[in-house]
Order: C-alpha cells, then structure tokens, then sequence
C-alpha cells in the first residue's frame, strides 16, 4: 500500500479535505492521511458541514501533528502534498516526494462556507488532475515527471 499525506499548517480544513477526498477515490493500492505543522486541537466545523454536504464521511476525521509520520512504525509516505500557501521552514525534511499546491485557507477571509466550498472544489480538481495524470500508477517511485 503506498500512502500520499495531505498537509497544511492547522490540519483543520485544507488537509483533512484532501485526506477525504482522496480516500472517497478509493484507488487502488493507495491511501491518504493528513498532518499539520501546528496542528489544531479540533477539525473546523464549517469543513466538516463542507464534507458532509457533498457527500463525503466525516466520522472518524482527526487533527495530527506531522510528526507521527516520521516516527517508527508510522506508514511509509511516498508523496507529501504541501496545501498551505507558504511552506513550513523544515519542508525539505517532509518524508516522501514533494507536491505544493498553494489552496488559500478558507477560514482566512469573509468569506465563510463559500470559501470552504471553493477550497473543496479546488482541492477535487487538483486530486482529479493528479489521478488523471497516470503518475499514481507506476511501481516504485511516486513518478514527478510524466
């Protein structure tokens, strides 16, 4: 099983959506988690009302700090997509290959549950394009270059 982890900066919104998302695609042979370089004690409510409109379950999601992916035993992450506009300072550290996908944070703004939307769309749309790709496909190395 190879695993792809979804980051931002709170691990409330941004991250935990992709998480989702990616996992509701059920691919073959993958998985996806989410961790947060200063991680929130609890998931935002307005992503999770985000999730369950459009369908997605949202039982059993967690804010985690990234460290857990880095301990012993914790799984093996062969992609790491960064979801924060600006990156953590140890980034380069990050287990796996490296993808940034700048989604600007919903919770920053006035935007409200419109802007959770449209990160959410923005986020279906990146995964789409990278399961499109064909680079999940490949044995060995996540493949950067397609």
């Amino acid at each position: 099983m190879r695993s792809v982890l979804f980051t931002g900066r709170r691990n409330a919104a941004r991250s935990v959506m992709a998480e989702t998302c990616f996992n509701a695609a059920m691919i073959p042979g993958w998985r996806a988690f989410s961790g947060g370089w200063q991680p929130q004690m609890e998931i935002d409510p307005l992503a999770l009302k985000v999730l369950a409109a459009n369908g997605f379950p949202v039982d059993s999601l967690s804010s985690k700090p990234v460290e857990i992916f880095t301990q012993t035993g914790a799984p093996a992450v062969d992609l790491c997509v960064f979801l924060d506009v600006h990156l953590p300072d140890d980034a380069e550290g990050y287990p796996g290959e490296h993808l940034h996908w700048s989604v600007p944070d919903p919770s920053n703004g006035e935007a409200g549950k419109a802007g959770y939307e449209a990160a959410l769309t923005l986020i279906t749309a990146r995964i789409s394009t990278l399961i499109l790709s064909g680079r999940l496909l490949g044995k060995g190395a996540f493949a950067l270059a397609s």
